[in-house]
């Protein structure tokens, strides 16, 4: 890859990480770029294509059932959009190794979390930072926790940018606390044990049975936890000074179910559905949860939203999305290792927990869900390696060695070739 590459990825990275004044600017010319890399490069990216085809039925559907849509040209226009952001992951696959990826990322939200401390406001007592509101820090800061973790614990990558990483893990999890988000400070500790748990499979075998010995142990305590688990959530939720309907999240799923029974099969198409002027049930929810005109809201579900814009079909679409990256990504970490491939297991993870509780799983240029696509696309790369044969050739000494898989000796390895 190309230094002057590895610069633009790390810009769209920005670009999708955050939003700010006028940063179409930026995101479009550099979409119609990368459009025009996949088309350059097609000997590396059609193969991806045809590989990752699951990455696709989504996006293809919200194009072809754009004009049955409230509002078909904004429908289809979603469905592009759609489109072109798994192309673009298909691309980032080719074009960078793992560590590559892990890095970009790392560089891109560590200037948020940075850029955070110093540019921030104070809402309901907690810290917003660059962002609209605390719990989009929190969630963001949670892909900046991840990373700077996996990076401080890669032994190829240089000493001094896992220092860094260190510092910026620390200040991740101290924005995290200033957001007072309990949904950020769940995920955090998630990442945590998806990080050690993969560590600690990584290791030898006895470490593997004493392993699943304590998980059987803990396993044990299935029926308790399931007799309690009322109880359980009342007090975690009251600790975090949350309600059982999650902030009034179940009140808003009642309403979806009463959409996507008026229209179960396609939906209202995107962009179909939040429409204040025209719609009184709009209206009523706004009222209901204070909220104004020009408010950006969701049904804080990524599956209830989905359903509701792109009908069953498109929600049997995505959860098929969902099932291949997810499980592609699993096996590719426990035949692979390495921590850019448990990097992206954990934002996979960690972005599907969220689709609980949020709706942005289905919005198009957000490098959150990116990021599960392109370790999905990973996946298909190291089970068919003719798509890149340069690749195999290079490194085909390192992979019989036990070295890095991403980089051609440890001595020069910040992780862009």
């Amino acid at each position: 890859m190309r230094p002057a590459e590895f610069g633009l990825a790390i810009v769209w990275f920005l670009v999708t990480f955050t939003t700010f004044p006028n940063d179409h600017l930026v995101l479009y010319p550099l979409a119609i770029y990368l459009s025009y890399a996949i088309l350059r490069d097609r000997r590396a990216t059609f193969p991806l294509i045809i590989g990752a085809w699951p990455l696709f039925l989504l996006p293809l559907w919200a194009i072809a059932s754009a004009p049955l849509g409230v509002v078909p040209d904004v429908a289809f226009r979603g469905g592009l959009q759609m489109l072109l952001t798994s192309l673009i992951c298909v691309l980032f696959a080719a074009w960078m190794s793992p560590r590559q990826v892990l890095i970009a990322a790392f560089i891109a939200t560590g200037i948020c979390g940075i850029l955070s401390v110093f540019f921030t406001k104070v809402q309901e007592g907690a810290m917003t930072g660059i962002f609209a509101h605390k719990n989009m820090l929190g969630a963001k800061m949670v892909v900046l926790w991840a990373a700077a973790l996996c990076l401080a614990c890669d032994r190829w990558i240089r000493l001094w940018l896992r220092l860094v990483a260190v510092a910026l893990a620390a200040l991740a999890f101290l924005l995290i606390l200033a957001s007072q988000s309990a949904t950020a400070l769940v995920l955090s500790f998630v990442v945590v044990c998806v990080i050690g748990a993969s560590s600690f499979l990584s290791r030898s075998a006895d470490r593997i049975a004493a392993g699943l010995i304590a998980l059987g142990a803990m396993a044990s305590l299935t029926p308790f936890l399931i007799e309690q688990r009322d109880h359980l959530l009342e007090l975690f939720l009251g600790s975090v000074g949350k309600s059982k309907t999650l902030t009034g999240r179940t009140e808003l799923w009642n309403f979806a179910e009463d959409v996507i029974r008026q229209n179960p099969i396609t939906g209202l198409g995107a962009g179909g559905f939040w429409r204040y002027q025209e719609s009184p049930l709009v209206q009523e929810i706004f009222a209901q949860f204070h909220k104004s005109p020009n408010h950006v809201f969701s049904f804080h579900n990524a599956y209830y939203e989905i359903t509701v814009h792109f009908g069953l079909i498109g929600l049997g679409c995505i959860l098929v999305t969902l099932a291949w990256a997810l499980s592609h990504l699993a096996f590719l970490v426990l035949r692979r290792g390495g921590m850019p491939f448990v990097f992206l297991l954990t934002g996979a993870l960690v972005q599907t927990i969220r689709t609980m509780v949020e709706s942005d799983l289905m919005r198009p240029f957000v490098l959150a869900n990116m990021l599960i696509w392109i370790g999905a696309c990973y996946a298909i790369k190291n089970r068919h390696p003719i798509f890149l044969p340069e690749r195999v050739i290079r490194y085909g000494i390192q992979r019989q060695s036990g070295g890095s898989p991403d980089v051609p000796q440890r001595a020069a390895s910040t992780g862009a070739e």
